[in-house]
């Protein structure tokens, strides 16, 4: 079972894919997203994830039928072939479609997440600098402690 059926790839794209190409297209992005359909199986995926993963493996699918040799491309950063040149936009860009890219980066656990710092020891302030000017004068200051037994 995949995230995507072939109708749902006719309803997002416009475009009618096998069953195979659907199962190519769910193996692909599950690479990306490095998680399975087992997980939403058991639960374990949000339903906004989930509507993520349905659209793309249905925009991969999509792009397969148009690249019949994604399977095989080389994995190059240029390309240049009768004086015309061409940079991939990513990484992945030819094995992974753009939408499906666009889709993948936007699920939760991809996603980068501010991290929050509190406080030590409740104080709503850092401590204190120490002594920048003298070093004499911070390794005598009061704040410093042992690091073991005096």
């Amino acid at each position: 079972m995949t995230w995507a059926t072939s109708s749902d790839v006719a309803t997002y794209t416009g475009i009618t894919v096998t069953d195979a190409q659907v199962d190519q297209a769910q193996a692909v992005v599950e690479l990306f997203v490095d998680t399975t359909e087992v997980a939403s199986t058991v639960g374990l995926i949000s339903q906004k994830n989930l509507r993520l993963l349905k659209m793309a493996v249905a925009y991969q699918a999509a792009w397969i039928t148009q690249h019949p040799d994604w399977a095989t491309n080389m994995d190059t950063t240029n390309v240049s072939q009768d004086q015309v040149s061409a940079t991939w936009a990513h990484a992945n860009a030819g094995v992974l479609a753009p939408l499906a890219k666009r889709c993948i980066d936007r699920v939760s656990w991809r996603r980068i997440r501010p991290l929050r710092v509190r406080p030590a020891y409740g104080s709503a302030f850092p401590p204190r600098r120490m002594n920048i000017i003298s070093a004499v004068m911070d390794d005598n200051d009061p704040r410093w402690q042992g690091s073991g037994p005096a």
